[in-house]
């Protein structure tokens, strides 16, 4: 939890930082407030929420929010056991960020507030609907572009800090658009407890709180409601349905009953990758909430734009044996996947391809010698062997068992 505990304090330096140091600008300048300086800590916030999705992203996933944790733990997309370890972590670290305002800003930024928010007294009914409605619009991007594998990869950390952007220049004016109970309560805590206490709207905690944590369980329950929106019947109609868990598990450990196929062809390997893209599409989602538990929730999206990428290369590029699809199954990985699982991938299908060379058919076990050596490839590029928590792990018993078949006559 360390991560979120960095993130949120980051947040809390630049984003109510920069509103405090406007803050104290104003002060020893009599600029009247404006858009311009409400601009300047809506970029802010933007820029600081940028830099932390690609610092700690890959770590803790960079909720740096109390509602996005919640709303994600209740949708079922982050385990609620994490639930108050990334709680404390994110108040803490606000905390900590306050503290660290006021020693740089020291009695100047005390006086311009420390980046504490409130809104005029009376108007408690346009604050909510503020904090609501801005932290709804805040999490529902974030379930969009983060939890939903048909989502643009790669624009989550522009989506994100965007709508924050955006959010702030309307809800500002009325509440500070404060969006986050942590970003909201940590510059008040340490204001209060560095002497500057006087004058705390303490009053207003239940509206931001309530607010920003509904907001965050709507949002989560819109989003549910808008992904589970199907395609329309042609698209339905292009793939079978989703076989059960139960039935995908008899199917991976039953031999088939009627004798296989003897050779295997440029059709035959054709049709194996288009049932893997077709289990890919099927299963992007759970390929995702894996990757996100030590990963940058983005492998599930990855795979299935390698294998779309594939699928197309293959209806483009004459291949006519299967060592040329392979090879242009490769090809479309390494130019269309970014990070490592791109030339990973690549490097196996490729020596899986020259293993194979120009014959027009392979045996059983001439394609099982090919899916040893695509395994070696990725070894040998990625350094890797079984144990280490990589696709080795999951390549290394595909192969054993596909060879133990053919060994045994299956």
């Amino acid at each position: 939890m360390a991560a979120e505990f960095v993130g949120t304090a980051a947040l809390v330096v630049c984003g109510p930082g920069t509103a405090a140091a406007t803050g104290v600008i104003a002060k020893s300048t009599g600029v009247p407030f404006s858009m311009a300086q409400l601009g300047m800590i809506a970029f802010a916030f933007m820029m600081v929420i940028v830099a932390m999705i690609y610092t700690i992203g890959h770590i803790s996933g960079c909720h740096i929010n109390p509602a996005v944790t919640v709303a994600l733990a209740a949708a079922r997309k982050t385990a609620w056991a994490d639930v108050p370890g990334y709680l404390a972590a994110q108040f803490t670290g606000a905390i900590a960020g306050g503290f660290v305002i006021w020693s740089v800003l020291e009695r100047p930024g005390l006086d311009a507030g420390l980046g504490v928010l409130s809104y005029a007294p009376g108007h408690t009914r346009a604050a909510f609907c503020a904090e609501l409605i801005g932290t709804f619009l805040l999490v529902l991007v974030v379930f969009g572009t983060t939890t939903d594998g048909r989502a643009t990869p790669g624009w989550h950390g522009l989506a994100i800090p965007s709508i924050v952007f955006a959010v702030i220049t309307v809800a500002g004016p009325v509440t500070g658009a404060a969006l986050n109970p942590a970003r909201y309560l940590g510059p008040m805590i340490a204001r209060a407890a560095v002497g500057g206490g006087r004058g705390l709207l303490w009053g207003q905690v239940p509206t931001y709180l309530i607010a920003t944590f509904a907001a965050g369980l709507l949002a989560a329950a819109a989003y549910a409601f808008l992904g589970s929106v199907g395609p329309g019947p042609a698209a339905s109609r292009e793939r079978p349905p989703k076989p059960s868990r139960r039935a995908t598990r008899r199917a991976a450990t039953e031999r088939p009953r009627k004798a296989g196929i003897a050779t295997l062809d440029a059709t035959v390997v054709r049709a194996w990758i288009e049932e893997a893209t077709r289990s890919v599409d099927d299963n992007v989602q759970y390929l995702t909430n894996l990757d996100a538990i030590i990963g940058d929730a983005d492998h599930g999206t990855n795979m299935r734009r390698g294998f779309h990428a594939a699928a197309l290369m293959l209806n483009e590029v004459p291949a006519t044996t299967p060592g040329a699809v392979l090879d242009v199954t490769g090809q479309a990985f390494l130019a269309n996947l970014g990070g490592a699982a791109g030339p990973l991938y690549a490097a196996g299908f490729r020596k899986a391809a020259a293993i194979l060379g120009p014959a027009a058919s392979v045996s059983a076990a001439q394609f099982g010698a090919a899916l040893r050596a695509a395994l070696l490839g990725i070894q040998e590029l990625g350094a890797a062997v079984p144990g280490d928590k990589t696709m080795v792990d999951a390549w290394d018993p595909a192969v054993g068992a596909y060879l133990a078949i053919v060994n045994t006559g299956g």
